[in-house]
């Protein structure tokens, strides 16, 4: 009875799971299957998926096993007959492809997993190969449901499987990761967002052998900031069974490894290979002759010089470092010398620096200018190359004479060590950027003028590296005036999320000028950092208190109303609170303190609105008794809540310090100023007191343009 009972059991479950075949029985020794192979490649633009580019390619693929026991085996795989199609059109080309049906290749399989690819390629053809491994990775399957990781040409991968039937099953693919390097912009607005399903539909023998295979490859691109741009690329193969053949023969050995000693071929992963194009450098110069018109000065900054250094670009990333002396020496490119440096800067590959330092001299003007422009080009790039960083971080150290080359060089190395510590694997405690970052300190340390500290506190401005913070808040509270500015600039640049409740005590220190009196541009960039912290109620009651004290630098006052107003201008959220901050205080919401003087100004104007960002170009001008003092102009783009800056335009009251200052009576100071820069023009006092009652004029009239209209918006 009870033996009945366990047949009547296993007999119920039938009805509920299938039963997977075994994996021995599949792929026999000695046995030869033939195969059609289809696979259809295409690409588009993520704005029109119907325009689309892309090949074909068909084939026969016979796989014998040659070795092996119930769980370990090994394939030969030869491809026959390969075609190639590209679409559109379906034009038959002539492929390297076809060279694979000369030559076989081995792949050593285990219970479903390929283990290891065997080449016998005389020639490193990195196409070849990944064609080879693709179909290789076509045979590695597993037949019981569940998750397993696997490795293939897409990278190591999460794989789900689920059955359909006792031969009919799913593989799903997530999560690939795959080692190569990858550039992107560090900045959320311009990464690309990953869009990808991969997924295998496969059937398979009664004992367990392929017998047919769909494979559906989707990968799109798309800009953080504007989902209509981007790119998609779709692959669709199919594996079908035709005909089981005769006997082959075997090989002899008690592993894999004797099994292949004899045939003379190389083992590999599943992984992909990297696939450069081989560029001639005639081909790189023809490409330059072309768009040589391009690259005349009228045409900076132009549509077909933006064209033409994309298409260099790429060329230039292959080209080799005697074939770019070549170019730069050539006398029919002088006039475009500048755009090649540009070019060089953006290739950032160490043999297109190696051709550029024979550039890095300032004898006179025009090398120093040339020098600059490459280091220039070179510190904005994506793709900083650890070699290049070295090489000039060595130049630096040595301190190059000439006071500009060397500032220039400082903000280059302290740019290319930020963006190679963004790098994946990379960080600010990495090795390299840690030693730039001690040489900035070390010399900001050595330096006695504020001029050699501005200079090394710009360098940690362009580091960023988190590991500052102490040192330039410590100079943004006991520095003098222009030290104190400077660090806070520098600090003004580091990403909001940095910032705890002790620096926000000390931002807080400088805004209120608790401890002692700060410059104002200080100050104003210590209230930004506060207001970029997205103060609540009571935070912003506390700053807005400001308005109604003694303080006598009426600018920061303000300022601060000026960047309240802009802030309710683009949240409405922020509006209402700070609405309801001034209505319930009554001193607070009259003329008096609302109509605060000054000519300080903080607005914003949205020129572009999609879903999927904001773009806004923000003027900030600080003023300090009628004179800009500090002003910037930023084109802003916005995804979310990360903002990023495009274009940012710097205006700063240079070589006028001894008369703009937040200290002292600035009314007097402003006085003396246009004193002295129209007494060239006036020989007799009469003609200077006119020019002073005209001033005068000029600026009641603008302050009085200037009266903020607050109350009637929130009464």
């Amino acid at each position: 009875m009870k033996l009945l009972a366990s047949i009547a059991v296993l007999v119920s479950l039938f009805k509920y799971c299938h039963v997977a075949p075994a994996f021995g029985d599949a792929f026999q020794l000695g046995t030869e299957q033939t195969y059609s192979y289809l696979n259809e490649v295409r690409a588009g633009s993520a704005q029109n998926a119907s325009l689309t580019v892309g090949y074909t390619v068909r084939a026969k693929v016979r796989l014998a096993t040659v070795w092996g026991d119930d769980e370990h085996k090994l394939l030969r795989i030869k491809v026959e007959d390969p075609t190639l199609y590209t679409t559109p059109g379906d034009v038959k080309r002539v492929t390297s492809l076809s060279s694979s049906s000369e030559a076989p290749f081995y792949v050593y399989w285990n219970l479903g997993y390929v283990k290891t690819i065997y080449l016998k390629d005389k020639e490193n053809d990195a196409s070849l190969t990944n064609f080879r491994k693709g179909v290789a990775a076509l045979f590695q399957y597993q037949i019981l449901d569940g998750q397993y990781v696997e490795e293939d040409p897409s990278g190591k991968c999460d794989v789900q499987y689920t059955s359909h039937s006792t031969t009919r099953y799913h593989k799903a693919k997530n999560n690939c990761e795959f080692g190569g390097v990858r550039f992107e912009r560090t900045e959320y607005p311009l990464r690309s967002l990953k869009r990808q399903a991969r997924s295998t539909d496969f059937t398979v023998s009664t004992e367990g052998t392929l017998e047919k295979v769909v494979a559906q490859d989707y990968l799109k691109y798309l800009v953080n900031a504007y989902d209509n741009l981007g790119a998609f690329v779709e692959s669709i193969t199919r594996l079908e069974i035709e005909e089981r053949n005769g006997k082959v023969a075997t090989l002899e050995g008690k592993t894999v490894e004797e099994a292949v000693k004899t045939l003379g071929v190389k083992p590999s992963g599943l992984l992909s290979e990297d696939y450069e194009a081989k560029v001639e450098v005639d081909g790189l110069v023809k490409l330059i002759k072309d768009v040589k018109k391009s690259l005349t000065n009228e045409r900076i900054g132009k549509h077909e010089s933006s064209s033409a250094l994309l298409q260099l670009i790429q060329a230039g990333r292959k080209t080799k470092t005697e074939d770019f002396a070549r170019i730069l020496k050539a006398k029919t490119m002088k006039e475009q010398q500048g755009q090649l440096l540009d070019l060089l800067g953006a290739i950032q590959t160490e043999e297109s620096h190696e051709a550029a330092k024979s550039l890095l001299i300032y004898d006179d003007d025009e090398a120093l200018y040339l020098a600059e422009r490459y280091l220039q080009a070179l510190a904005v790039g994506a793709r900083p190359k650890k070699a290049v960083i070295e090489d000039l971080f060595a130049t630096a150290e040595k301190q190059p004479k000439n006071d500009k080359f060397f500032d220039t060089l400082v903000q280059t190395v302290a740019s290319l060590a930020h963006r190679y510590a963004k790098l994946p694997g990379n960080s600010f405690d990495t090795e390299l950027v840690d030693k730039v970052k001690d040489f900035l300190l070390q010399q900001l340390e050595q330096c006695k003028k504020d001029e050699c500290k501005q200079k090394f506190i710009r360098g940690l401005h362009n580091l960023k590296s988190p590991k500052t913070l102490d040192t330039l808040t410590k100079l943004a509270l006991e520095g003098s005036a222009k030290i104190s500015v400077a660090a806070m600039k520098a600090l003004r640049s580091f990403s909001v999320f940095l910032w705890n409740d002790d620096f926000k005590a000390i931002f807080e220190n400088i805004f209120f000028q608790v401890s002692k009196k700060y410059d104002s541009s200080a100050r104003a960039l210590a209230l930004d950092i506060l207001l970029d912290l997205k103060p609540d109620m009571d935070e912003l009651t506390h700053l807005i208190q400001h308005l109604k004290s003694s303080d006598k630098v009426y600018e920061v006052k303000q300022y601060l109303l000026q960047k309240l107003r802009m802030l309710a201008d683009r949240c409405p959220d922020f509006a209402d609170m700070l609405r309801k901050v001034i209505l319930r205080d009554s001193k607070l919401n009259n003329y008096h303190v609302l109509g605060a003087r000054g000519l300080s100004t903080a607005l914003t104007r949205t020129y572009s609105t999609v879903p999927s960002f904001n773009a806004s170009l923000e003027s900030l001008q600080e003023m300090s008794g009628g004179v800009l003092k500090r002003g910037v102009v930023d084109l802003a783009l916005e995804v979310g809540e990360e903002k990023f800056s495009m274009f940012t335009l710097g205006l700063f009251a240079g070589g006028m310090s001894s008369f703009v200052s937040s200290g002292g009576s600035e009314e007097s100071s402003i006085l003396h100023l246009r004193l002295e820069k129209r007494s060239s023009a006036c020989s007799r006092w009469d003609c200077l007191l006119v020019e002073c009652r005209h001033l005068s004029a000029v600026v009641m009239t603008r302050r009085m343009r200037m009266i903020p209209t607050l109350l009637p918006e929130w009464n």
